[in-house]
């Protein structure tokens, strides 16, 4: 899905690591949950207290955000950023919520892109989120020159990506994220 060159960002091999450095990136204060935990069952991240009713209301509002985008529902993922969103992917660097919708558009009318939260980090602010993100891309038809490397129908890639988003008033106003790692032979 999305990739970026800030490399201020570094994963550091592990999602331990990863946790961690969300941490020291100023998400202090926040809570990392895998995939399908309860809130009842979480384990605060230590040394930052118990989670909060807002940061679970956070994770849902996100697992919402990736419903609609794995349906290809353009309209209803697409309220969740800003008009002048800054995105920062791996096949694109775009600005602008119509940007940002008419490049899935174009990308989904050529394959299947679904998405699984792995991990989710909210910040007890609500101002910023990082997800660990499973990204499973299928061909529909041939796409020779995908800004990431040609496919063709019935070709499938998988890769693990971490992404930032930052959020102002439900809206994402800047998605950054970084490839963490890719199945053997495919292109990263």
């Amino acid at each position: 899905m999305e990739d970026c060159n800030d490399k201020k960002f570094s994963t550091g091999g592990s999602r331990r690591a990863f946790v961690a450095g969300a941490v020291l990136t100023g998400l202090a204060g926040s809570m990392a949950l895998p995939a399908g935990a309860s809130v009842a069952k979480a384990t605060p991240l230590a040394g930052t207290g118990v989670r909060t009713p807002a940061q679970a209301q956070m994770r849902q509002w996100f697992e919402a955000y990736l419903a609609a985008f794995n349906r290809s529902d353009f309209d209803a993922f697409g309220r969740y950023y800003a008009d002048d969103v800054q995105f920062a992917g791996q096949a694109a660097t775009l600005t602008g919520r119509q940007a940002v919708i008419d490049f899935y558009r174009n990308a989904h009318g050529y394959l299947h892109e679904q998405l699984e939260l792995l991990t989710f980090v909210g910040a007890a602010s609500g101002n910023n989120c990082l997800a660990e993100l499973q990204t499973t891309l299928v061909a529909r038809r041939d796409w020779p020159d995908m800004p990431t490397g040609a496919m063709k129908a019935g070709d499938r890639r998988q890769s693990i990506n971490f992404v930032m988003y930052d959020i102002a008033g439900e809206r994402f106003t800047r998605v950054r994220s970084a490839r963490f790692s890719s199945q053997p032979g495919q292109p990263t």
